[in-house]
């Protein structure tokens, strides 16, 4: 083989090399995470304590050793802006349909979701969603997106009066002026708002679980990151420890102790 053609081989390998490491996370780099940015499930300004789900996956991603982290709080809009544009390494809380080439989590995280009325006789009633015809009905924007068929389905009927509200704060408020009937969204979010920030009780209210919801995802712009993320924070569930996180996390936020499953198995979503 004649030196010119050793040294050119040489170099395609290097350049070969150095295209396989640019696309490779290490421990030692930082991570940038677009995240949500309401509590108590994501840091918020002016909020003591820390997220929920910020918790944990800063937790996972540490036991692998990434230390160098951080935690960007925006709407749903802006993560997936941020993701998409790979401002991001990865985004917690990407409510759309991860873009082609990312890698989702073989785990989604799934807030309690759930249908929140004041407590009345007509409210004992509800059971399914076809029961909130004629009343006045109020969620998250983008929430007919998420629910399913028939929840967008029930958001487009002629007899129903609804509507999606930004600001989660005002869409509780909503709720406890009763200028709406029914505020559909997470409840122990809702939980929290009412005990700490209005002179009304959490038990003023039921919810009633009648919501088709898998779950937002988690991506990653690594398939290598997404695996021992996932690998990861499935040792910490069989461990019990994702348990422990969970119980100290309502807690310390003075919530109540629910039968919910956060972080939803769902194989179906994981790319090669």
């Amino acid at each position: 083989m004649s030196k010119f053609r050793l040294i050119k081989n040489t170099s395609v390998i290097s350049l070969l090399l150095l295209g396989i490491s640019s696309n490779t996370i290490t421990a030692h780099e930082k991570l940038t995470i677009a995240s949500g940015n309401f509590a108590p499930y994501f840091i918020q300004n002016e909020i003591i304590g820390n997220g929920f789900f910020d918790n944990v996956v800063v937790d996972v991603l540490n036991k692998q050793g990434y230390t160098k982290l951080k935690i960007i709080p925006l709407n749903n809009d802006a993560i997936q802006r941020y993701f998409d544009n790979q401002v991001a390494d990865i985004a917690i809380n990407y409510t759309a349909q991860p873009p082609k080439g990312a890698f989702p989590s073989r785990f989604r995280i799934k807030f309690m979701n759930r249908v929140i009325m004041h407590s009345s006789e007509w409210a004992e009633n509800i059971t399914n969603l076809s029961d909130l015809k004629d009343l006045t009905v109020a969620s998250f924007i983008g929430a007919s997106q998420l629910f399913g068929n028939d929840y967008r389905k029930l958001t487009q009927q002629k007899n129903i009066n609804y509507s999606e509200i930004g600001n989660q704060q005002a869409l509780n408020k909503q709720l406890h002026t009763n200028r709406i009937d029914v505020r559909i969204g997470d409840y122990l979010m809702f939980h929290w708002n009412t005990a700490h920030l209005t002179q009304l009780s959490p038990k003023q209210f039921i919810y009633r679980d009648i919501l088709n919801y898998d779950g937002s995802y988690i991506v990653f712009q690594q398939s290598a990151l997404r695996d021992e993320f996932d690998d990861a924070l499935m040792r910490m569930m069989h461990s019990g420890e994702l348990d422990k996180l969970t119980q100290q996390w309502l807690t310390q936020y003075n919530l109540p102790s629910v039968d919910h499953q956060f972080f939803a198995n769902n194989t179906a979503s994981l790319q090669p």
